[in-house]
């Protein structure tokens, strides 16, 4: 894990997250940006007709120009899903897999997220034995029986990490790591679906299904790896938001939280590029001024 500092913590790097980005490294101060996994639902745009001064582009193309001029700068773009935020306190501070960063700001741009929740029962048992993050939390099932489900090398090496910790590993894929299969002290299972989480308060088994039908297995944790779900991310914060998990801001995207921002489809407004743009440098000049406000009284 590697502790960054930044005056402005950028989650999302679509339109409003690149824009905020661009007005806020521009301003001289360390930005940072967490792009994530899952890709910007602009990129899915095939021609972008309605923007200003960019007629028929890709959103690939539009995404590419507005990352390339914060890089310019200054942005550091780090490629990370955030997985736990305290955002009462000051600083704030982030977890990602790789990271704990430590701001000073924070503006929210992660979209509307397109994560589907995989598994049954998994937004009621995180923190109780569902986790997204086997670095921060494998610790605590020390000696324990785990499971990791994921489909990318990253579940692989969470897994051989789980298991230097002296956990008891089963590494569940839908797809076949090849030569990895083989590493002791871990149970591998290929072409297999994790159903449903069981337990009562806490995890305590999870459903499997195979080509031979549907099983239990025990364990105490699931380390699910891949992003978690916006809604979850928000719903451990005391932000305020919708049943939709749309983030309440006021005009000029303050949200709940003194220092905390939200811009873009997150704030559930005209899901167009040019208001996330919008409400990005809004956002970004709303934190300037936070900055500069929290200096003069230092």
């Amino acid at each position: 894990m590697k502790d960054i500092i930044a005056d402005v913590l950028i989650l999302g790097a679509g339109p409003a997250g690149l824009s905020a980005a661009i007005y806020a490294s521009r301003a001289g101060k360390k930005t940072v940006v967490l792009k994530g996994q899952a890709p910007s639902r602009l990129e899915w745009a095939h021609k972008i007709e309605n923007y200003p001064g960019m007629d028929g582009v890709t959103g690939k193309e539009m995404l590419s120009s507005f990352e390339a001029q914060a890089v310019k700068f200054g942005a550091q773009i780090e490629e990370s899903d955030a997985l736990e935020l305290a955002l009462e306190m000051n600083p704030k501070m982030v977890t990602t897999r790789h990271s704990f960063i430590m701001a000073s700001t924070v503006i929210l741009a992660m979209g509307r997220g397109e994560h589907k929740r995989s598994v049954m029962n998994e937004d009621q048992y995180v923190g109780l034995g569902v986790s997204y993050c086997a670095t921060c939390d494998g610790a605590f099932f020390k000696g324990k029986p785990v499971v990791v489900y994921g489909n990318d090398h990253e579940a692989f090496n969470d897994a051989i990490m789980l298991r230097d910790l002296g956990c008891e590993v089963t590494l569940i894929s839908m797809n076949r790591f090849e030569g990895n299969q083989i590493a002791k002290g871990i149970k591998y299972l290929h072409k297999t679906q994790v159903v449903s989480v069981e337990g009562n308060g806490m995890v305590s088994s999870i459903k499997v299904k195979d080509a031979e039908g549907d099983s239990m297995i025990e364990t105490r944790a699931l380390f699910i790896i891949q992003a978690m779900p916006s809604g979850i991310l928000l719903k451990k914060t005391p932000l305020e938001t919708s049943d939709k998990d749309c983030i309440h801001v006021d005009r000029n995207m303050h949200t709940s939280i003194a220092g905390v921002y939200a811009a873009g489809d997150m704030t559930c407004g005209g899901l167009q590029v040019s208001i996330s743009v919008g409400e990005g440098a809004t956002a970004a000049l709303e934190a300037l001024k936070y900055l500069r406000e929290q200096a003069s009284v230092q």
